[in-house]
């Protein structure tokens, strides 16, 4: 059993084979765990995306499952609604949900036979509904999930759907319901044009500290992190979110996040290994992980 969850997560279903050929040097750096995001809604979402690609990405997704465990590591597997050419929202319409629901359900029965460590039925579900959708859909699926997977169910939502609240202000997650997952999983990115180290930190332990008390009030076992990190530089990336914190301000905003985050969580997840902008390999932030993640 992992006692501390230490996760990379490479959101490119293209680029999983080449992170799981890392997997010696992502154990010296300390990692035990790989978050495997397969895409889901593939007939809804194929118009602007080929099926072909998205029905690939699905099946690549299983082979990376086992190319995990048998390399020694963990899996968080988190179907997602992501793509490079396609918002990750969608109209939360009967159809739609009905399908996203047999979707789920199929991944839930696949982490169960493939014996998946946490299972997360949709990646920033929030985001991807919208609250009040989100809420009624989450409910509903997390007792049909527990028929089908035994391992560890998260709930995995961004803080907020629009722009973060003021500080010591209610933000958007905690008006959601996670009664019946064992664990609820945030994001924790920095926002905006402008890097504050300092602000960064208060709004960061601010979630988790709100977290902390929601996974209280729900009967949970507990807050991870899905993702967490910054942007190195644009070079390569589609498309920038957020400050652009150079290698050396990558590295210093990974360490002291997780300074204060490990003490606070059962997981963290950085994101990108080798994802344009942003990935660790090669860079400060590898090494920054590799000592706090070994501490």
């Amino acid at each position: 059993m992992v006692g501390y969850f230490k996760g990379i997560y490479e959101p490119r279903p293209e680029s999983w084979q080449d992170l799981l050929a890392d997997a010696d040097r992502l154990h010296a750096d300390n990692i035990n765990t790989v978050t495997i995001s397969p895409p889901v809604l593939i007939s809804q979402r194929a118009g602007k995306r080929p099926r072909i690609i998205l029905e690939g990405e699905a099946a690549a997704a299983a082979d990376a499952i086992e190319a995990a465990h048998l390399a020694g590591f963990a899996v968080h597997l988190s179907p997602t609604t992501r793509s490079p050419d396609l918002s990750p929202k969608v109209d939360p319409i009967g159809p739609v949900l009905n399908q996203l629901g047999e979707d789920t359900l199929r991944w839930a029965a696949a982490a169960e036979e493939k014996q998946v460590e946490i299972f997360t039925p949709l990646s920033d579900f929030n985001l991807v509904l919208g609250t009040e959708a989100a809420a009624a859909w989450s409910q509903n699926i997390v007792t049909r999930i527990r028929e089908k997977y035994s391992g560890l169910l998260v709930a995995k939502v961004v803080p907020d759907t629009g722009e973060p609240p003021p500080p010591g202000s209610p933000h958007g997650f905690e008006q959601l319901s996670y009664r019946g997952y064992d664990y609820l999983m945030l994001d924790i990115l920095p926002q905006g044009a402008v890097f504050e180290q300092d602000a960064f930190n208060k709004y960061a332990d601010e979630v988790l500290k709100r977290a902390a008390l929601v996974a209280q009030r729900d009967g949970l076992k507990g807050v991870m992190v899905g993702e967490f990190g910054g942007w190195r530089g644009p070079a390569g990336a589609e498309k920038v979110e957020g400050p652009v914190l150079g290698a050396e301000g990558q590295a210093a905003m990974a360490d002291q996040f997780l300074k204060l985050a490990m003490p606070q969580t059962a997981g963290a997840f950085y994101l990108g290994w080798t994802l344009p902008g942003r990935g660790a390999k090669g860079y400060p932030v590898e090494e920054a992980l590799k000592k706090s993640f070994g501490g």
